[in-house]
């Protein structure tokens, strides 16, 4: 079998590098070779890996075990970087966002999408992976105090605050250095009645939904891109939990359709294990029949 390289900044809170990280670690867990190429460093003064994963980075063995990894691996790019700096002989692009197609996309790459509501065009033979970076140990209503505070989270949207004369609402902010833990973070999200966001589709939204809050999106813009309602039904969790104007009747109906978001989000963290699999043998298959052809 194939080993792995995944292309990656190093650790950090945003949801598509823990992905990738957290990729590498499942990858370790079935017994499959799987390292991690570390690119720019977005992790300050923190570690530049996360020590509760297995994810071996290749950077200090570099000169050592690229020449076999570069003729054997299958290296897995995120869709935010251009082209194949490293030259891999084998390559799968993984869309970590909304597809934006590029006159110099190579046509031979294996084209994996984080969600189905990703690619440009929909066809029913495109792959996904939806690896869920939150911990549903951690991120979740059980035991929850009374809910006493409302939060705004701007994340990546900051571009969009007050971009229709809207005020920021008054209320703390989430940073991404407050809460300091992801269990202080989750035991903030279980005392929040409104989580006010500009970060259209992060994870943090999805952890404050998980631990029994409102999430009312300020903006459905993301990158630059436009977002619509549909879009965000047709991700693998849906529009349950979410307000898409700050109106009582929008925030009652998320309240009302949050189970069905945690009922998704559950399955998908059940399946994940088996569409890994899936997407190791096929990934496997169609590099072997490509250099049989």
């Amino acid at each position: 079998m194939r080993p792995y390289v995944i292309v990656t900044p190093t650790w950090c809170v945003s949801s598509g590098v823990r992905v990738l990280h957290e990729l590498c670690h499942e990858l370790r867990l079935q017994g499959i070779e799987a390292w991690l190429l570390l690119t720019r460093d977005l992790s300050g003064d923190g570690p530049k890996l996360n020590p509760a994963l297995h994810t071996p980075a290749l950077n200090g063995h570099f000169d050592q075990l690229w020449p076999r990894l570069q003729e054997e691996a299958i290296t897995i790019y995120p869709d935010g970087v251009d082209g194949n700096p490293f030259n891999a002989r084998r390559v799968v692009r993984y869309v970590l966002g909304k597809e934006v197609r590029k006159p110099d996309d190579n046509p031979r790459e294996y084209r994996l999408y984080h969600s189905k509501a990703f690619p440009e065009e929909k066809r029913g033979d495109q792959r996904t992976l939806y690896l869920l970076p939150v911990d549903l140990g951690l991120f979740n209503c059980l035991g929850a105090p009374e809910r006493t505070q409302d939060l705004l989270w701007v994340g990546k949207g900051g571009r969009y605050v007050g971009q229709n004369g809207e005020p920021r609402p008054d209320c703390r902010e989430i940073s991404y250095s407050w809460p300091p833990t992801r269990a202080e973070l989750a035991f903030e999200l279980r005392r929040t009645r409104i989580l006010y966001s500009y970060d259209t589709l992060s994870a943090t939204n999805l952890e404050a939904i998980l631990c029994g809050a409102t999430v009312v999106l300020k903006t459905q813009n993301y990158h630059g891109w436009t977002w619509t309602r549909r879009d965000i039904e047709a991700t693998e969790h849906g529009s349950g939990g979410y307000a898409f104007a700050d109106t009582p009747f929008e925030i009652e109906r998320a309240r009302r359709t949050r189970p069905e978001f945690v009922e998704n989000i559950r399955y998908h963290h059940a399946m994940f294990r088996q569409m890994l699999w899936e997407f190791v043998a096929h990934s496997q298959r169609f590099y072997r029949e490509a250099t049989s052809s």
